[in-house]
């Protein structure tokens, strides 16, 4: 089985309130996480979410942009300034966030993380998504200028 999932950034190097847009690829088709970890140990779940278009599958070996043009919301490049860090996960199977993220509540569109700290991300947060889901991951850090 191929290894690994790409991920991109569009613009690379965004500045403070500039649109994003992520380019998504995997060798195989599944149902998409997306995850990012701010310079400051926050760490987000941007996919999947509660927005109509919040649940992503990609087709094996085919490019997908998050979020489409198509989108009812977009992504905006925001403070803390830094180094970021992004993981893609592709599951071939059904995606089983148990344990990574949960909804605070019946009304929250984005899960909340755990754990949360410098370094979680591509640590423990990747390593149970690993653990839970057969599939691909990829990895990308960028810079969010001022």
């Amino acid at each position: 089985m191929p290894t690994a999932a790409v991920l991109t950034l569009n613009p690379t190097e965004p500045r403070v309130g500039q649109d994003i847009q992520f380019t998504l690829r995997s060798p195989v088709s599944g149902d998409v996480a997306l995850f990012i970890e701010s310079p400051d140990g926050s760490v987000i779940q941007l996919l999947p979410n509660r927005q109509p278009d919040g649940q992503v599958r990609l087709n094996a070996d085919q490019t997908q942009l998050f979020p489409s043009a198509s989108s009812t919301f977009f992504l905006r490049a925001s403070a803390p300034t830094g180094v970021h860090a992004a993981l893609l996960y592709v599951s071939s199977g059904p995606l089983n966030l148990s344990g990574v993220s949960d909804y605070a509540s019946p009304s929250s569109t984005f899960a909340t993380v755990s754990p949360q700290g410098t370094g979680s991300l591509l640590g423990a947060v990747a390593a149970k998504m690993k653990l839970l889901n057969p599939g691909v991951s990829g990895t990308l850090t960028f810079t969010v200028q001022p």
